[in-house]
């Protein structure tokens, strides 16, 4: 019994020494990050303290906001920097696809209804129905932004690093081990159904916490020795957290990824180490509290500070250790030029202009992707991607873009809903059908329909005269109207006297000047016809029908922010009808229409003031060429579009206060306000005076929502005419 247990123990000694760290030799530790969104800004928290104590990082392994930061602190990127990263970068801007409003082109912005679809497809492969909510355009610059001259083979970095993802077929873990840096965080942070999934080495990959969300074996394989893991998720929530759809879709979320962190917990030995730090209230998407997420992290590291002490170098150990990690960091010095490498581009040079170095040549990575993002947007190009060349001892830019080479088709769907709690209810069905890029030079067949209790058919043929963001271009068009006009004796009625069909179609066309992103000027002709019909209530109009035919010109600078529920900026639009018998007019007519909006604001509060003058100059007395006025912040306790008239004054101004933010996918915030406001509509020039000026005002709560403005309001104005109003995508500023 003896010589067998000898021989037993002979047998085991090899592994029992290989398990061992040979005299002189400390273990390699292998640093865990999980993904869990803004929490994951723990980890920064956790890596400040394993710095602070001299715990060596042999080597990395992160999935999703782990890879991130993973991936950054491998790169040799320093703790300050990641953390500046984490805590003031805009991660609800990353995203996102849109830019600011200001920034698009006119043409784009230049679309006021509150479209709430939006489809792309072709003619021969039908519905393009994309792979995410966003593109993931803009997360895909940002992390090329973050990680300039980073190697192709992982190993190389200062910190060895793996990214894990999930292949979206097959459901197993991907480790990425080399190739390009950007791509594989991306690819480990692809969140299903939120964020395309990206293709690399013939893998369609997704977010890694899919399969793996705590790699504890890619350490392993990575030759670690020790692992002191850092598991971010969400807990699950109790029953009684479980109240909706979106709660219940999170918590199997949940269930899924606590089940693989679990199974790659249960590997772990007694020198290995699980940091858990305390997010309670920190969800995946407050990156507001990234900070605090931070504060946890380091907390958490702190409270096994014991444990940790274990594998702490002495100072000269742990000093040599980083000036070798240091000493493998490839640093990107400044930027001294940016290039385009499609010479050819249409427009290139002038979207180049866009992307501006800043002082000492050194470019904010932020600022750096949100350039190259909207270059990317304002261009409506296929695709956009830059990278770091040196040319004759200079580093600089070298953006690459890719052209939309074929028609696109596109469908937008939207509604619109309105009411004054009483008898004035209106709801339009709103589609728009648009062809792009039907030349070389961007031409444009758009079509709108809206259908409802008013109908509208509008089709144009925009093309433009030439390549750049500043350029002429011409715009024939046709257009149906058929509305219901309301026809009210007092300004005080609570219900119309009669109420008149006014159908109008109309054909034209334009010459003008797009003025890049601030505005158009539109010089044209326009012939037409008018009918206007009793439609109910007792005659107070004779039937008209005339022709109409007219010189126009259209002016329009636009630079708010928003033109739902403006918070910034200003838009000033006019027109001017000059119309004669010889050019195919019933009567010689003129028309004047003006408006000015401008807003500002600070922190929660703003407000927006509006003024507004129209006149026929008493040429003509038809309802086509008249002006209305009434409704929610147009005198606020009339009815809509209560007043009309050949000539109309008015001014208000807007003060709201912003509740509270709403969830990314419902919209951007709940808001209280209210309003004053002054004017009128009259007849003949000579019967304005300023006793005739009607004050108002309203009180509010509005939905800035992804469906539209939701407005529910109260109104009241002199002589004793109040007014309820509901409205859903109509009011626009």
């Amino acid at each position: 019994m003896l010589i067998v247990m000898i021989f037993h123990s002979w047998n085991l000694l090899p592994t029992v020494l290989g398990a061992q760290e040979q005299p002189g030799e400390r273990p390699r530790v292998g640093v865990v990050l999980s993904g869990g969104g803004a929490r994951g800004a723990a980890h920064v928290g956790v890596l400040r303290v394993l710095e602070e104590m001299r715990v060596p990082v042999d080597c990395i392994a992160g999935t999703s906001m782990g890879a991130i930061v993973g991936g950054l602190y491998a790169m040799g990127m320093p703790l300050d920097e990641i953390e500046r990263i984490t805590t003031q970068v805009d991660w609800q801007e990353i995203f996102t696809d849109e830019i600011p409003r200001r920034q698009e082109m006119y043409r784009n912005k230049s679309d006021t209804c509150p479209y709430i679809t939006h489809m792309d497809f072709d003619l021969t492969e039908g519905v393009h129905l994309p792979m995410g909510i966003i593109s993931g355009k803009r997360i895909d610059l940002f992390l090329r932004s973050l990680t300039l001259k980073a190697p192709d083979d992982f190993d190389a970095l200062p910190i060895p690093f793996r990214a894990v993802a999930t292949d979206l077929v097959t459901g197993d873990p991907v480790v990425i081990p080399r190739g390009d840096l950007a791509r594989a965080l991306r690819a480990s942070m692809a969140i299903p159904g939120a964020v395309p999934p990206v293709h690399i080495d013939g893998r369609l990959l997704v977010d890694g916490g899919v399969s793996r969300n705590l790699p504890i074996d890619t350490v392993r394989e990575m030759g670690a020795d020790v692992v002191i893991a850092v598991n971010i998720g969400t807990p699950l929530s109790r029953e009684e957290e479980l109240k909706s759809f979106l709660s219940v879709i999170d918590q199997t979320t949940n269930i899924l990824t606590n089940r693989n962190v679990q199974a790659q917990v249960n590997q772990l030995t007694d020198r290995d180490l699980v940091i858990e730090p305390d997010l309670t209230g920190i969800t995946t998407a407050s990156f507001d509290r990234m900070p605090d997420a931070i504060q946890a992290g380091a907390a958490a590291a702190l409270d096994r500070r014991e444990e940790l002490q274990r594998y702490a170098l002495d100072e000269e150990q742990y000093r040599r250790f980083r000036e070798t990690c240091r000493s493998r960091t490839i640093p990107v010095t400044s930027i001294e030029f940016v290039r385009m490498e499609q010479k050819d581009l249409l427009a290139s040079g002038f979207f180049l202009r866009l992307v501006g170095i800043r002082p000492h040549n050194v470019m904010e990575k932020q600022i750096l992707a949100r350039d190259i993002f909207e270059l990317y947007k304002r261009d409506d190009l296929e695709d956009i991607d830059f990278r770091v060349v040196e040319e004759d001892g200079r580093e600089g830019l070298l953006i690459s873009a890719r052209e939309k080479g074929t028609v696109l088709h596109s469908l937008d769907i939207g509604m619109e809903l309105s009411s004054d709690m009483d008898k004035d209810n209106s709801y339009q069905l709103l589609l728009k059908y648009t062809m792009s890029r039907l030349n070389t030079l961007g031409g444009q067949w758009k079509n709108e329909f809206w259908l409802g209790q008013d109908e509208r058919f509008f089709t144009e043929f925009y093309q433009p005269l030439s390549p750049y963001a500043w350029h002429m271009f011409m715009a024939p068009f046709a257009e149906y109207k058929d509305d219901l006009v309301n026809i009210y004796l007092e300004c005080n009625s609570d219900t119309p006297f009669a109420r008149y069909q006014l159908t109008r179609p109309s054909a034209g066309m334009d010459l003008g000047v797009q003025m890049g992103e601030y505005g158009e000027v539109r010089l044209g002709y326009v012939w037409g016809r008018s009918k206007a019909s009793l439609d109910t209530g007792i005659q107070v109009l004779p039937t008209i029908r005339k022709d109409e035919g007219a010189y126009r010109i259209r002016f329009n600078v636009d630079q708010l922010d928003s033109p739902y529920f403006p918070r910034d900026g200003v838009r000033l639009e006019g027109g001017y009808l000059y119309g004669r018998k010889h050019l195919g007019s019933d009567e010689n007519y003129e028309a004047l229409d003006t408006a000015l909006t401008g807003a500002i604001s600070y922190g929660r509060h703003a407000v927006i003031f509006r003024a507004r003058a129209d006149s026929n100059f008493d040429t003509t007395d038809t309802l086509s060429h008249g002006f209305f006025l009434g409704g929610l912040f147009d005198l606020s306790g009339l009815n809509t579009n209560q007043l009309s008239g050949n000539h109309v004054l008015f001014g208000g101004i807007i003060y709201s206060y912003r509740v509270m933010e709403l969830p990314a996918f419902l919209g951007r915030g709940l808001y209280a306000g209210l309003s004053c406001e002054a004017g009128n509509a009259w007849q003949d020039r000579s019967d304005i005076t300023a006793d005739d000026v009607i004050n108002a005002g309203s009180l509010f709560v509005v939905a800035d929502s992804r469906l539209g403005p939701l407005y529910i309001g109260v109104g009241r104005a002199e002589h004793g005419a109040t007014a309820a109003y509901f409205s859903l995508g109509v009011i626009r500023f």
